[in-house]
């Protein structure tokens, strides 16, 4: 495989990658109508993508034919998501051009190269100019007003893409007086994946997510100026070699994000929990709660169960910490609620065990290994303690 082919089905491989982890969060995020457009969206770069990297794999004339059909629709998808972000539509001038222009390419796409070239390159790329420019304008004119505080930090965010994808779109048609080493519309959509990911950081700010590119584009130069040392290559090689550790880093950085934001949903989803769960009783509540991953595993211990211990003893334990830990053992007041404490987990094979009723006595034992828990992992399981506790005390009171 030619060397350019390779480095450009890397970068392109990786953009596709970084789509896939955006789609994946925005599923999970809801389906409201801007979710449906941006899918949309991305749907058409990844089939984009996909038969791109597919024509320079295999030279399938279909492959190709079918990159361009793709291509020409981008223009009508951009102008969809941004009238979904403005709220409000674009003129009719503009939806009939980027309709024109996915009609158009479909017939376009099966001529044959020596007939359509460059002709055919030269419109799509106009096209595709004229649409990012477009919703680029729709952006800068919008009503701010008109729209909430945080459809506007979505929509600036996004923005923020805009100048990185338009000079590097023009990389991906190849000029034979300007030929570049690698095309680099694929660092362009990995940077609005990332952008379109932090949303969910509403602590991020734009400046944030730029001073943060800004590093890992300076370790890419860097890691591209070592690996060029070390294999001797030349200028088109190191620049190659920046911009797929930089594509790779990206797709790191991305997974790495949504990774994150999916433990965040789980938390949120113990904080749903605690809202609308079932509170009947203290059993009930917690029962509600075994699929989540704080509680997952954990062992509800009645009166019944705790026969051996000393119920009087457990209790005054219980009072003054509601959270047992098995590490903390050493700080009970006497040597044999040290000793009832040690065989309470040892015989659950717990390493926190909690109280959530007094009358009667009942305790929730489970396995939180310190490596695994993560900083506010006591004050959640507390949360929980106290949730249950009140519930058994409004029952009892009744």
């Amino acid at each position: 495989m030619d060397r350019l082919i390779f480095a450009d089905s890397i970068v392109s491989t990786a953009a596709l990658f970084g789509l896939m982890i955006l789609a994946s969060s925005i599923k999970r995020s809801g389906k409201d109508s801007i979710s449906r457009r941006f899918l949309f969206s991305l749907y058409i770069i990844q089939l984009l993508l996909f038969f791109r990297i597919l024509t320079w794999i295999t030279g399938i004339w279909l492959f190709d034919a079918l990159t361009l059909m793709v291509a020409g629709i981008l223009p009508l998808a951009m102008i969809i998501l941004t009238e979904g972000l403005m709220r409000r539509h674009a003129s009719k001038l503009v939806k009939m051009i980027a309709a024109g222009t996915a009609i158009a390419f479909i017939p376009l796409a099966l001529f044959p190269e020596s007939f359509a070239e460059p002709w055919r390159s030269v419109l799509l790329l106009s096209a595709q100019l004229w649409a990012f420019l477009t919703a680029g304008y729709m952006v800068w004119t919008r009503d701010k007003e008109s729209l909430s505080s945080a459809e506007n930090i979505i929509i600036e965010r996004i923005a923020l893409s805009i100048p990185l994808i338009i000079p590097m779109i023009i990389t991906d048609f190849r000029i034979p007086e300007f030929e570049v080493p690698v095309r680099l519309s694929g660092i362009a959509i990995l940077f609005m994946c990332w952008l379109t990911v932090s949303l969910e950081r509403s602590h991020l700010k734009n400046s944030d997510m730029l001073r943060a590119f800004l590093i890992l584009l300076s370790g890419s130069i860097l890691a591209g100026l070592a690996i060029s040392y070390l294999i001797e290559t030349d200028l088109t090689g190191y620049i190659q070699i920046c911009v797929i550790t930089l594509s790779a880093t990206l797709v790191a950085v991305l997974y790495n994000d949504s990774i994150s934001l999916r433990y965040d949903e789980r938390r949120d989803s113990l904080l749903r929990h605690m809202a609308k769960g079932n509170i009947k009783s203290s059993a009930s509540f917690l029962t509600g709660l075994q699929d989540h991953p704080l509680v997952e595993g954990a062992v509800i211990l009645e009166e019944k169960d705790l026969e051996d211990f000393d119920h009087s003893l457990l209790k005054s334990v219980f009072t003054r910490d509601a959270l047992q830990r098995k590490n903390g053992i050493i700080e009970a007041n006497t040597s044999n609620e040290s000793e009832n404490l040690k065989w309470l987990f040892e015989r659950f094979n717990a390493t926190h065990v909690t109280l959530v009723s007094n009358t009667p006595l009942s305790l929730v034992a489970l396995n939180m290994p310190s490596l695994s828990a993560s900083p506010g992992a006591e004050i959640e399981l507390r949360a929980v303690q106290r949730m249950a506790i009140l519930i058994s005390e409004r029952k009892a009171i009744k």
